[in-house]
């Protein structure tokens, strides 16, 4: 796990607790990251604004730095945006961006992920509009995520019967609904290991398994139960709830913070 990956989880997995550089040290020790490459990674968050300086030595979160915090920050509640379907789609029309602009390329590529959307056309990415809020709602995620301002989100619907067949099968919900097993499976195995390791190792483990485990339900595409059925997205979500409580639980006492 690098330095940046370790500052950043404990941040956001605590976002309103401020930090020292003895504590940020002392978590890379127990993950096996040097202090030198702790304070080189702080200083860089730092200058890319997801950290802020709170004073000497001490750091809190900006999530206002990391245009992906709030779909990160969310997951608790994911599941909460799903509405019942009415079989409509929403596309984002991108033909107006510039792909010789790789960063804005890459942002714009991983806001649509992000989002669950799948290109269907060249320059056209549709995802079923099942999510609270609609249009209106898809269009401020998408700005807020990064996607090129000069985007077209609407609604589409009275597709021929083959477009909406093709569109359906966009999705893998076999590979999500895998995702999600192999990520359960993962939270019982290391809840089961609890006993026989040490409380270090314990640590190391649960940041980046539940790093893993957030990362699979945060890019879950929040499909329709027609796609995808939602249960085993939220017992997900349930069991990694009691998982990070009890990480979060030993953590503390580890770092006395």
């Amino acid at each position: 796990m690098s330095a940046t990956r370790v500052v950043l989880d404990l941040a956001t997995a605590s976002p309103d607790t401020e930090f020292s550089t003895a504590v940020l040290t002392r978590a890379g020790e127990i993950v096996g990251v040097s202090a030198s490459s702790i304070r080189v990674a702080t200083g860089r968050l730092c200058r890319e604004n997801k950290l802020r300086r709170t004073a000497r030595g001490t750091y809190l979160l900006n999530p206002d730095g990391i245009p992906t915090y709030s779909e990160v920050e969310g997951w608790r509640t994911r599941t909460d945006r799903i509405r019942p379907w009415d079989g409509t789609w929403i596309a984002v029309e991108h033909s107006g961006l510039k792909r010789s602009d790789r960063t804005a390329a890459r942002r714009h590529d991983q806001a649509l992920r992000l989002a669950g959307y799948e290109e269907w056309k060249p320059t056209l990415a549709v995802r079923p509009n099942n999510l609270l809020g609609g249009t209106d709602s898809a269009r401020r995620t998408l700005h807020r995520l990064g996607a090129a301002s000069g985007s077209a989100v609407m609604e589409i619907a009275h597709l021929a019967p083959e477009d909406d067949s093709t569109i359906r099968t966009l999705w893998n919900s076999e590979a999500l609904l895998a995702d999600i097993a192999e990520a359960r499976e993962a939270l019982t195995q290391a809840q089961t290991r609890l006993a026989t390791i040490s409380r270090e190792e314990a640590a190391r483990e649960s940041l980046a398994l539940g790093s893993a485990v957030i990362a699979v339900i945060v890019r879950n595409p929040l499909l329709p139960e027609e796609l995808e059925p939602t249960q085993p997205l939220r017992e997900l979500i349930s069991h990694m709830l009691e998982y990070q409580d009890a990480s979060r639980e030993l953590w503390q006492s580890l770092l006395e913070f």
